[in-house]
Formats: C-alpha cells, sequence, structure tokens
C-alpha cells in the first residue's frame, strides 16, 4: 500500500517538482535506471552509517569536558541510527519507486544513489 502511495504522490505532482520534467534539469539517460537499485541496496546499511555519522559528530565536539562526552557519544550514536533507520525507509521507498519509473522522476535522494559506506552526519546535528 505505502508504495501505491509513493507512485500516486509521483503521478499528481507538479511537473516543477520532477527531477526531468523540464529542459533545464538533466535529461534522462540509460543510467538513471540504476538509481533505484543502487538506493534500494543502500537502504540498510544507512542506520550503521547514519550511527558512525552521529558518533564522529560527537567525538569532534569542541566543548571539552568528560561528562559531556559519557553522554554526548552514545546519545548522538543511537540518535543517528534512529534517523537512520527513517533515511533507509525514505531511500527503500523512494528505491523502489525509482526502479518501476526507470529512474525518469528522480524520485530517491540523491546521496541514495551512489554506492559508499562513508559515514553520513545525521540530519538533526547543527556542524
Amino acid at each position: 500500500m505505502d508504495l501505491r502511495l509513493v507512485l500516486l504522490a509521483a503521478l499528481l505532482a507538479p511537473p516543477a517538482n520532477l527531477a526531468h520534467a523540464d529542459a533545464d534539469s538533466a535529461p534522462w539517460t540509460s543510467a538513471s535506471l540504476l538509481r533505484g537499485p543502487t538506493a534500494i541496496a543502500n537502504a540498510p546499511l544507512v542506520p550503521f552509517r547514519s550511527a558512525a555519522g552521529g558518533a564522529h559528530v560527537a567525538l569532534d565536539d569542541p566543548v571539552s569536558g568528560v561528562k559531556r562526552r559519557i553522554i554526548l557519544v552514545p546519545a548522538l550514536t543511537l540518535g543517528g541510527g534512529a534517523m537512520g533507520l527513517v533515511d533507509a525507509g525514505v531511500w527503500l521507498l523512494g528505491g523502489l519507486a525509482d526502479t518501476f519509473t526507470g529512474g525518469y522522476f528522480a524520485l530517491a535522494p540523491e546521496p541514495a544513489t551512489h554506492l559508499s559506506l562513508a559515514p553520513i552526519r545525521p540530519a538533526f546535528t547543527s556542524h
């Protein structure tokens, strides 16, 4: 049912919000066919990558203090992992939609379409 809602939203979206609907954006190419499968392959790793990004942000904190570090590192790691679970759902649904549309609408987020194991900075971090 969720996939049907994503596809319905893609069909009802105004053309200005679609990646390949106007002449200013990049044209559809055969490489666009890989957007969906790449996003689907990346989705299971997102919680771990985001948790690692939260840990990196916590360890790079400029404010010193042992108590702060003892609380901040686990909190940002767990928070990053939780944000990663949400992102994984978005990447998976976007990847499925891009797979079904051949990547024409570019519904998956751009970072999801590049295979990587690098940590992701969680969205809730300010710097």
